[in-house]
């Protein structure tokens, strides 16, 4: 009985995934000139079903091939957000699309450019072409719609380049918030590590002031990225809602070293004077980041140990998936941790 559950279980994500990857190849065949931006949710490191490997390699592969941006939120980073911050013993899903969706709404609600200077000795204060939007102009002027259109521009404009990973600031449980004294340094100061921290779930490594990869080689041939300092990258967008956002030195964000020398201008920082709910200021961060890769990796040399020993293929060869597809999906999530790598 056990055995018939995890494949009914295994065939029932299977067919999710191609119809999830059919629908939005429909959708862009349909709407070309449209903005697709991909909300994605990643699997536990430890494993819902034994094929998730697999389903994530071509899930990836397709979002790639067909979306102008991937925003990637791990599972084990919401439960986690959940037990540790807001003290959830057993997070529900409930509770974890909760925290994700909050976070997601830190950077699409309204609220208004402001000029950052790039370090590169000019000052930018980003012009939208979309819509009624204009540049930061002074308190109350400048509304930005935040269109999908507005998020690739500032932060996908490469099409080599399309991982986002998305952070919010605070995350704290309701009855602590009056007891809590929030600054915009120390909330800033959290983003800031989470894109140069050893973002390594499984493989902890105390050590986090090198800035030398960490590479190792599987029987496949394949690049794998062990622990290592993440600390590139391609642009990020940072979102500050409530009182002081417009005045904030957000000065730690335009290290030059935080970027490839080609990124022109890698920083944007909108705002708000309003408060997202009952926080009196709060921040969030979406970043075309080397974050978003590491769980890639590990996912590539997992699929890549089952894949050398043909395990469990015959259940994609049952709805028509062969192996060349296989072959091209491993070959295009190289070619994105190559890309990102090479920052």
């Amino acid at each position: 009985m056990l055995k018939l559950f995890r494949s009914i279980v295994q065939n029932y994500l299977l067919l999710a995934l191609i119809l999830g990857a059919y629908l939005l190849e429909a959708l862009r065949d349909e709407y070309p000139a449209a903005c697709v931006m991909s909300y994605c949710i990643w699997p536990f490191e430890t494993g819902e079903v034994v094929v998730q490997n697999y389903n994530v390699l071509l899930t990836l592969s397709h979002l790639h091939n067909h979306a102008d941006g991937i925003i990637a939120v791990k599972n084990d980073a919401l439960s986690s957000i959940c037990k540790r911050s807001l003290a959830i013993e057993k997070p529900s899903f409930t509770d974890m699309n909760k925290v994700g969706a909050q976070s997601l709404a830190s950077i699409l609600l309204p609220a208004y450019w402001r000029p950052v200077h790039t370090g590169k000795g000019c000052s930018s204060a980003t012009q939208l072409k979309s819509g009624s939007s204009t540049g930061w102009s002074g308190s109350g002027a400048g509304l930005s719609v935040r269109q999908l259109s507005d998020l690739v521009l500032n932060l996908c404009a490469h099409p080599g380049y399309r991982m986002l990973a998305l952070h919010s600031t605070p995350q704290i449980h309701a009855e602590t918030l009056d007891f809590t004294t929030l600054t915009w340094g120390s909330q800033l100061k959290h983003l800031k590590r989470m894109l140069t921290m050893r973002e390594n779930v499984l493989e902890k490594d105390s050590s986090q002031n090198k800035e030398s990869t960490s590479k190792s080689k599987n029987t496949q041939g394949h690049t794998a990225v062990g622990s290592r300092s993440v600390d590139r990258s391609v642009a990020n967008l940072l979102v500050l809602r409530g009182w002081g956002s417009e005045t904030v030195n957000v000065d730690m964000f335009n290290d030059l070293r935080m970027y490839p020398l080609w990124s022109v201008d890698p920083i944007k920082v909108a705002v708000h004077e309003a408060s997202y709910g009952n926080l009196a200021m709060s921040a969030g961060l979406l970043s075309n980041s080397q974050v978003a890769i590491l769980p890639a990796s590990r996912v590539l040399s997992r699929a890549y140990a089952m894949y050398s020993s043909r395990a469990y293929i015959h259940h994609y060869a049952e709805h028509g998936l062969e192996y060349s597809v296989f072959d091209a999906a491993f070959a295009s999530v190289e070619d994105i941790l190559a890309r990102y790598l090479a920052l």
